[in-house]
């Protein structure tokens, strides 16, 4: 296994990528950082920008092993503040702008570590309850305006060279069930994460755009982001999720590749007769379970011949750990028994992830028998910031890690998903799976999420109208299916979600009474 130098990592790739990539990346948002001009900027803006912000971490005084917490909106501040402060050996500890103060605070309470923190000047009334003893509180518009100091040879041509095992970068989990976590990545494990991606892109041989509108902070986006720049491929990196303000991103830019978070897919889906997609090759999605019937109205979008969707089931710890590929409907579907045993996410990544299902006791299980889902990965993560302690209840056996989720493995390696093991249902095989076959009837329905309260199956709607399901519809949507109580139904936006879209069942449970 290679061990990366600092040259193969966010900012050594983009000084290099930026003397070969012609096309400018595309935007739909402004930065304080970078000068965008008509929706575009040049790669090299972003490269200086970068060795500007290292400069700056210096003379503010940060040194490298240092610690600094990340507290940014724009997606292009962010990738600036990460190439810069890596660049120069500092960690970023990154906190989504959608993570309100209060989890920001209660993910951060635990770090024993000084914390520096540089922080968006609209958001410094958070800094009494963010900023840790030991550590200064930097204003992100202020270093990057002031006048570049001389920082000599403290700031090398591909950045400062550390051990390939040294934190590199922190990003945090989704918080579905409970305060976020804090994971540390290792310039290997962030690096592994980033070369398997591209060997998958390359795969496709895409040569076009590639649009994401996904979280700027979690694992995903930047390695995702690292794998652009060592393939030369140009991005189009939306801060918008409004799929008016999608489609004109999509409509100029021409994309031949997507992104987004499962149920913000799920909100686009009205794109799909307008043509915005036409031009897409490949869909993408991660973070959370995608339902088939969503990936069949974006695939019949694109105008493409062969066009593809790539269900990838990975978690922050790991990186991408196994994915499917999914083209146009047709052939059999599916019968309904098959449907309910769980939703598919297909096979291991060959070379990069091992998977296995163990009983509660640890000892690994046969083809279809339900249990723990644990994997190895080349990308896996160094523990967490603010709960070390959870670090080793998840480890087993040394290299394999607990996911958290409940599966089962077919004797070809296909992986089904069942549920998270804390949300495990009584009455069903998978609540992932029942949910999916709701949404395939009830196209109506943009949301819906089953909950178990007192023995009894509930299902939670959110209709794309906001007009309730009507009861000889929803009669119909559960025939030969387990038995459910009536539906409860709520709007879209009442959903409590996490930054990267999931729905936040036990404060939905919490919510509704149960």
């Amino acid at each position: 296994m290679r061990f990366p130098r600092s040259s193969d990592l966010l900012f050594g790739q983009l000084d290099s990528a930026a003397a070969e990539v012609t096309l400018p990346w595309g935007t739909d948002h402004e930065s304080v950082a970078v000068t965008v001009k008509d929706g575009g900027l040049p790669l090299s803006e972003l490269a200086q920008a970068s060795r500007r912000l290292a400069r700056s971490a210096v003379a503010a005084g940060l040194k490298e092993g240092d610690w600094c917490v990340v507290r940014l909106d724009q997606p292009l501040d962010i990738v600036v503040a990460v190439a810069g402060l890596t660049a120069v050996g500092v960690v970023p500890v990154l906190l989504s702008a959608k993570l309100d103060v209060a989890s920001a605070a209660a993910a951060l309470a635990p770090v024993t570590v000084p914390l520096h923190l540089l922080i968006a000047q609209r958001r410094t009334a958070e800094i009494p309850r963010l900023a840790l003893a030991g550590g200064m509180s930097l204003v992100w518009e202020d270093v990057v305006s002031e006048p570049q100091p001389d920082a000599g040879d403290q700031v090398p041509p591909h950045g400062i060279e550390r051990p390939a095992d040294a934190p590199y970068l922190v990003t945090h989990t989704s918080g579905t069930t409970g305060v976020p976590k804090l994971a540390v990545h290792t310039r290997n494990s962030f690096y592994q994460q980033s070369v398997v991606q591209a060997r998958m892109l390359r795969t496709v041989r895409l040569r076009g755009y590639l649009a994401a509108a996904i979280s700027p902070v979690h694992v995903r986006t930047l390695s995702g982001l690292l794998s652009a720049l060592r393939l030369r491929l140009s991005v189009l990196l939306l801060a918008s999720e409004e799929p008016d303000a999608v489609a004109e991103q999509l409509e100029r830019w021409r994309p031949h590749y997507l992104e987004t978070h499962p149920n913000t897919f799920v909100r686009w889906e009205e794109l799909a007769d307008t043509g915005v997609l036409s031009s897409v090759r490949l869909f993408l999605g991660t973070f959370d379970a995608m339902h088939p019937p969503t990936m069949e109205r974006l695939l019949a979008g694109s105008r493409r011949r062969m066009p593809l969707f790539a269900e990838v089931y990975a978690q922050s710890e790991l990186g991408p750990v196994a994915f499917r590929m999914k083209w146009r409907r047709g052939g059999r579907r599916e019968s309904v028994a098959s449907e309910l045993a769980g939703h598919r996410v297909g096979r291991a990544l060959p070379g990069y992830s091992r998977i296995r299902i163990v009983d509660e006791a640890g000892n690994p299980l046969g083809a279809q028998q339900p249990g723990r889902i644990q994997v190895r990965s080349k990308g896996f993560f160094a523990g967490y910031l603010n709960f070390p302690e959870k670090f080793e209840e998840n480890r087993a056996d040394g290299d394999w890690w607990d996911s958290g989720d409940w599966g089962a493995k077919s004797r070809f390696g296909n992986l089904r998903l069942l549920d998270r093991q804390v949300e495990r249902l009584d009455g069903a095989a998978s609540g992932i799976a029942l949910e999916d076959v709701l949404l395939g009837r009830l196209p109506e329905a943009a949301e819906i999420v089953v909950l178990e309260a007192h023995g009894a199956l509930v299902p939670v709607v959110a209709t794309r109208t906001g007009i309730a399901v009507s009861s000889g519809r929803w009669a119909e949507a559960v025939d030969g299916l387990p038995e459910l109580a009536s539906p409860r139904h709520t709007s879209w936006s009442a959903l409590p979600r996490t930054a990267t879209g999931k729905v936040r069942r036990e404060l939905l449970r919490q919510q509704l009474g149960f």
